[in-house]
């Protein structure tokens, strides 16, 4: 941790790492379980889930880059805009949530049940980052984000 005023160091680890981490994760307990079990429907249900996560994922890029604001997960300081609309109007992270929708994708298209533990897992291994997001955000925004923060949840 940094001083007061500059709040909890970002983590080292980047999200979109984070989430390729918690995909091998899903693969090698999978394997470890005898590999991909198959049932009916699996490929469909796991690429409409992936492409929920792929169309959120490019919405909310869109939504940063149509204000000229930073996307780098590891510079939340030079965030130049307060991006409240589109998706960010119903989740303070749809990014966040388009990659534990590629996990969930992932899941099924595994179809084993032990792959879900990456789920939380990756919520927990993100709380550092959302946390130091959430304070860089607060500093350079104050109330207005406050106020955001009051009426948009976290996740869904």
């Amino acid at each position: 941790m940094d001083s007061a005023d500059d709040g909890p160091a970002v983590p080292r680890i980047i999200p979109p790492v984070w989430e390729l981490l918690w995909l091998g994760a899903q693969a090698g307990l999978a394997a470890q379980a005898g590999g991909r079990r198959r049932f009916p429907g699996q490929t469909l249900i796991a690429a409409t889930v992936g492409a929920a996560a792929l169309t959120l994922s490019v919405a909310a890029l869109r939504g940063f880059g149509r204000v000229g604001t930073t996307m780098k997960p590891h510079r939340p300081d030079d965030a130049t805009t307060l991006v409240t609309d589109g998706l960010y109007a119903y989740t303070r992270n749809p990014m966040y949530c388009a990659i534990l929708l590629v996990l969930l994708a992932h899941a099924i298209w595994q179809g084993r049940l032990r792959t879900l533990v990456a789920l939380p897992g990756l919520v927990l291994t993100l709380q550092p980052q959302i946390t130091a997001e959430e304070h860089a955000l607060t500093r350079l925004f104050g109330a207005d984000y406050e106020a955001y923060r009051a009426r948009v949840p976290r996740w869904f």
